[in-house]
């Protein structure tokens, strides 16, 4: 037996000692980038990397698992916190603006979006930045969760129509795709800090 046949597959050897999901992140939004995700197969990000495709399985253990990892990078790059004194409101209006911006910068992120399930730094780190400032100015934990995926939802939606050229061409048409995004997000603010008001008025959250 060869000491090709005795390795343990998928471990990696020292040539691909390089390799990380970090790596493996940015070799995928390369091709994604230059070809589109229909052509991001296991064999062509091993071909972007100069590896083999069982390297890549030791770090990435399946598609459906890089494309949540590229759509933590994306999530983590346009989410922050509140600045001090900030409105949840204009922190908000900032950080669905930054991810639609995010967003668009790579091609066919909608359709990665809407196709990757959660990570554990999405769920354990990610959402908590979005809920926390929420939960912060009054709502309930369950309706900062709501209120939360359904600005994600709005967001989403968005980009795979403005990620559509002939829907976005249509609309481009009509109005400024950028000012009407703003205009759709400041509606669901505005809103929220109705139902809020509401709320407080009825002693509920």
């Amino acid at each position: 037996m060869t000491n090709d046949a005795k390795r343990t597959v998928g471990r990696p050897r020292k040539q691909d000692a390089f390799l990380d999901p970090g790596v493996i992140v940015d070799a995928a939004w390369t091709v994604v980038e230059r070809d589109g995700v229909d052509a991001l197969t296991t064999r062509t990000l091993a071909t972007e990397l100069g590896v083999k495709s069982p390297a890549i399985y030791w770090h990435v253990p399946s598609m459906t698992a890089l494309h949540s990892l590229m759509v933590e990078r994306m999530l983590t790059e346009s989410i922050r916190n509140p600045k001090l004194g900030e409105a949840w409101q204009d922190w908000l209006h900032d950080v669905g603006t930054a991810q639609r911006r995010n967003f668009l910068s790579h091609r066919d992120s909608g359709r990665i979006l809407a196709m990757a399930p959660p990570t554990e730094v999405t769920r354990n780190e990610v959402v908590p930045m979005l809920t926390a400032p929420l939960v912060k100015a009054g709502f309930a934990s369950e309706n900062a969760v709501a209120a939360a995926g359904a600005v994600a939802s709005f967001i989403l939606g968005w980009v795979i129509y403005e990620q559509s050229a002939e829907a976005s061409s249509y609309v481009a048409s009509m109005v400024d795709l950028a000012s009407a995004f703003e205009f759709g997000l400041d509606a669901f603010i505005d809103g929220l800090q109705q139902q809020l008001l509401a709320n407080a008025n009825n002693g509920l959250g």
